[in-house]
């Protein structure tokens, strides 16, 4: 996250960043990396609000929250069926062990989807009955198609950012999101389509990305001279360490849609609302998300020793930006609401009580990075699955009297119990005290001020030079 002019105003006792030639260049990389995701997360998250806002206006809040039930449940099975190889690709690219690698994406996905779908379609009553609230049969069906693709894409993109060639990733990215943003536009908007319309929209668009990331995947591994080849087993004994914090890091931000589905008498409506909320507060993780697709594989490719010097910077930097953008959020999201979606009123509250949760959850994103990057698996699975007993325990409290409410509050406390935890870890494995993480310096300011200028200058030349 820093050029090579910035590296003396980011530099302090303890924790200084690498010197030299080599080092300021691999920084300068990592830096260009993030702000290339973080640019076209902007962008692909952008316009998807816009299209949520337009599925708000056109479904209301009860469509609104059919849709969100409906999308959200292939992204719970693909979780589940994950089993820590996103993060297990990732590591074994970085690593250079690419041979075949992309290849074994598609066995893997086809050997987990086949069964899942076919488990789906058995459950279909159970599912109906209790999590999905009275779905239609065919809304479920349609939402689920995506799923193969889905997961492989989870693969591929681990392979992507840790060969480092975020520039085709984020072209496939934004690529996508225009595309679905000409479809909604055109047949939700200007023809008056529907629910299933909306969902059929998602099907078709979901299936593009994938197959730009496994091209480019398939391209980046080919290029590694001298590639060593990693075997399934190998794949499998690094991730499913992972499995059990994946799942409950995942159920973690998404328990509270599933009880409040099961909970409340009639949860349409609700959902709509809090899939508002949720959308609004998820703005804030343009930065951390970036920097932890970008931070893992580089802590996985470096010494322990620059890890243990970087990590705590980055973590600092990451959540005073997020912190920054939490504040300037919270007027223009109450503003847009007011004027725009006057009927998501009622979504207001959560999203304020969701927003300390989310910059909270910006330091688990960097931190578990870390932690998984130098090994550690284990830990990060029993801090998630303490973090999703918490969230379970406090959604069943809080929902049945306050509601959405109840659910955001639900999410606030298990974001922030599993921060603390990641810190406490964190400070144990770099040899650091856990404030180190919370506490930005003016030292943190300047970096973060230096760094924006440079990589803006950086941008500016290119484009100077390519005009």
């Amino acid at each position: 996250m820093q050029t090579s002019s910035q590296s003396d105003a980011a530099t302090e006792p303890g924790m200084s960043l690498p010197t030299g030639t080599a080092a300021s260049t691999d920084v300068e990389s990592f830096s260009g990396r993030v702000v290339i995701l973080f640019g076209s997360s902007v962008v692909t998250t952008g316009i998807a609000i816009v299209i949520g806002f337009l599925l708000a206006r056109v479904l209301g809040p009860s469509g609104k929250g059919d849709y969100y039930l409906a999308t959200q449940l292939p992204v719970t099975v693909m979780v589940l069926l994950q089993l820590g190889l996103p993060q297990a690709f990732g590591y074994f690219a970085a690593r250079g062990q690419t041979r075949g690698l992309a290849a074994k994406t598609v066995v893997l996905t086809t050997v987990l989807c086949v069964p899942a779908l076919l488990a789906i379609v058995a459950l279909m009553p159970i599912l109906r009955a209790t999590v999905l609230h009275g779905l239609d049969p065919f809304l479920v069906l349609l939402g689920i198609a995506v799923l193969p693709v889905m997961l492989n894409a989870t693969y591929t993109t681990g392979i992507i950012l840790a060969r480092g060639v975020v520039g085709p990733y984020a072209a496939v990215s934004i690529g996508q999101v225009v595309v679905s943003f000409i479809l909604f536009m055109v047949v939700v908007g200007l023809l008056g389509g529907g629910l299933v319309a909306a969902l059929w929209i998602t099907l078709a668009v979901a299936i593009l990305a994938p197959i730009g990331y496994f091209l480019i995947a398939a391209r980046a591994t080919a290029a590694v001279v001298d590639a060593a080849p990693v075997s399934y087993r190998e794949l499998l004994s690094f991730g499913l360490p992972l499995y059990p914090g994946s799942i409950t890091q995942y159920f973690s931000l998404r328990v509270d849609v599933y009880i409040l589905a099961w909970v409340l008498a009639d949860p349409s409506a609700p959902l709509g609302f809090y899939s508002m909320a949720v959308t609004m507060a998820q703005l804030l993780f343009f930065l951390p998300n970036a920097v932890s697709q970008i931070f893992f594989p580089h802590v996985a490719g470096s010494t322990r020793e620059e890890s243990d010097r970087q990590v705590a910077v980055v973590a600092r930097v990451t959540l005073l930006i997020t912190t920054t953008g939490a504040i300037l959020l919270v007027p223009v999201a109450t503003v847009l609401i007011h004027l725009l979606l006057p009927a998501f009123v009622d979504s207001l509250p959560a999203f304020y009580l969701l927003l300390p949760g989310v910059v909270a959850l910006s330091l688990t994103k960097v931190l578990s990075s870390y932690v998984a990057g130098v090994g550690r698996t284990s830990a990060i699975s029993w801090i998630n699955i303490g973090a999703l007993v918490l969230n379970v325990v406090a959604n069943l409290v809080l929902i049945p009297p306050y509601g959405i409410v109840g659910a955001a509050a639900s999410s606030l406390i298990s974001y922030a119990a599993s921060a603390v935890a990641f810190s406490v870890l964190a400070a144990r494995l770099a040899s650091g005290s856990a404030v180190d993480f919370w506490s930005p310096r003016g030292s943190d300011v300047r970096f973060a001020i230096a760094t924006g200028i440079g990589l803006g200058r950086r941008v500016l030349r290119r484009a100077e030079i390519r005009g």
